[in-house]
C-alpha cells in the first residue's frame, strides 16, 4: 500500500515506531516530545513529498541509511537523504528485470507470494 492510501493517524503511529526504532539502532535516546514531533514531521513529509512510495520502502531507506551512513544524527535532513537515495535506487531499477535488480530491493519482489500447492480440492464426479 502506498503512503497516500494509509490513514493519517495510522501513518503517524507507523512513523513514531520507525523513528523510535531508528534512534535505538543509532544508540541514541530522545524524550517523548522529540520523538512525537519528528514522527509528525516525517508523516507530513511522506504525504507531501513521497506519497507513491510504500511504507516498506521508507522502512528500507531508514534501514540502509542507519547501516551505510556517516551521519549518526537523525533529523529531517538525514532522513530526506536516506529516502531520496532509496527512491533513486527504486527508479534506477524500475526497468530492470527482477532477477537483475539491486539486492536491496528484494523485499519488493512478488516472487513466492502465490500459492505453493493446491490442497483440499474436492473432485467432482461425473
Amino acid at each position: 500500500m502506498v503512503i497516500k492510501e494509509i490513514e493519517t493517524s495510522q501513518l503517524k503511529l507507523k512513523c513514531l515506531d520507525l523513528i523510535t526504532k531508528t534512534f535505538v539502532e543509532l544508540g541514541q535516546v530522545k524524550d517523548d516530545k522529540t520523538l512525537a514531533i519528528l514522527a509528525q514531521t516525517l508523516a507530513t513529509d511522506l504525504l507531501e513529498d513521497f506519497p507513491n512510495l510504500t511504507f516498506e520502502d521508507i522502512q528500507q531507506s531508514f534501514r540502509q541509511g542507519v547501516r551505510n551512513t556517516d551521519r549518526f544524527v537523525l533529523n529531517v535532513q538525514t532522513y530526506y537523504l536516506w529516502i531520496k537515495a532509496h527512491r533513486q535506487l527504486i527508479w534506477n531499477n524500475a526497468s530492470i528485470e527482477p532477477e537483475r535488480q539491486d539486492k536491496r530491493l528484494k523485499y519488493r519482489s512478488r516472487k513466492g507470494t502465490g500459492l505453493k500447492s493446491i490442497t483440499n480440492i474436492k473432485q467432482i464426479k461425473c
